[in-house]
Parts: C-alpha cells; structure tokens; sequence
C-alpha cells in the first residue's frame, strides 16, 4: 500500500484553508438591545442593532467551537508537526503572514474568553502553553489563578484591563 501523499500549501492556500478554519467555527452575530417600542399602555418590545459611534451596527464574532491547533491541523489536513514547519521563518518564510494570522485569531478568543467568561482558568492554562502566549504568570498570580473570585483582579494581573469599567 502506498503512503498517503503529503500535504503542501502555498502561502496563499494556507492563509485561505486557515480563514476557512476559523470561518467554519465561528458566527458574526449583529449587537442588539431591546427597546419598548410601544405606545403607553401597550407594552412592545423589539430588538434594535446598536450603531457605532460612527453609526455603523455592531458585530461581533461568535466561537461556537473554541479553535484548537490540533483543530486547525485537522482542517488543513497536516499533523502538527508540519503546523510547526509552517511556523518556522527560516524554512517557510512566505507562509509567515498566515501563520501569524493564525496565531492572531486564536490569541483573539483566548482575549475574549477572558474577558467574557466567569471560570478563566483553562484560558489562562491554555495561553500559558500553547502559542507563544503568556510566557509566565506574573509573580504572586499563582494563588490568584486558584482562587478566581475577582476577575478584575486576574486580568490587571496580567496586564489587560478589566471591560467593567
């Protein structure tokens, strides 16, 4: 039996297949908020785009399935091992851009999920290990990182402010 051919990508391919995986585990969803629209004594509410200040609407992306290296391999149909070819400067230094996209777009959820989730714990874990994310915890986060009650505390830890205000 022969040996499966290896799979090759132009830069160009790659940084399509990559936006492919992204694009196929994710939503943009339109911001909305309700607003009574009904006249007084009758009481209808709808859901209305909220506009930018440049009064533009509103969107945001939506991870259905957190993005994974091990997914995003699966889906370029490479091993891991080929993803970390890609990654190296000196032996594909045209694949750079979609290497770094991404990278960028992962670090983009990992972000998200910091910020919007209760339990950061996996997100921090996860950003330590994987991608060239946090390097190290910040002397004193690791009795933090076990007691995640104050999230606002965690993240000025790490140096991303809190979207609390």
């Amino acid at each position: 039996m022969a040996a499966a051919k290896k799979r090759t990508y132009s830069p160009k391919a790659l940084s399509e297949a990559v936006d492919r995986y992204f694009a196929s585990i994710r939503r943009t969803v339109p911001a909305t908020e309700k607003l009574e629209t009904g006249e007084k004594g009758s009481r209808v509410v709808e859901e209305i785009p909220i506009l930018s200040d440049l009064g533009e609407p509103i969107c945001f992306r939506e991870y259905i399935v957190a993005p994974t290296l091990w997914g995003l391999c699966e889906a370029l149909g490479i091993s891991p091992s080929d993803w970390a070819k890609y990654c190296d400067p000196a032996l594909c230094p045209k694949h750079r851009e979609a290497v770094q996209r991404a990278a960028g777009l992962m670090r983009e959820w990992k972000e998200q999920a910091l910020l919007t989730r209760k339990d950061v714990r996996g997100v921090i874990y996860h950003m330590q290990n994987h991608l060239g994310g946090l390097d190290e915890l910040p002397t004193g986060m690791e009795e933090t990182v076990l007691d995640l009650g104050d999230k606002g505390a965690v993240l000025r830890e790490l140096g991303i402010e809190d979207g609390d205000g």
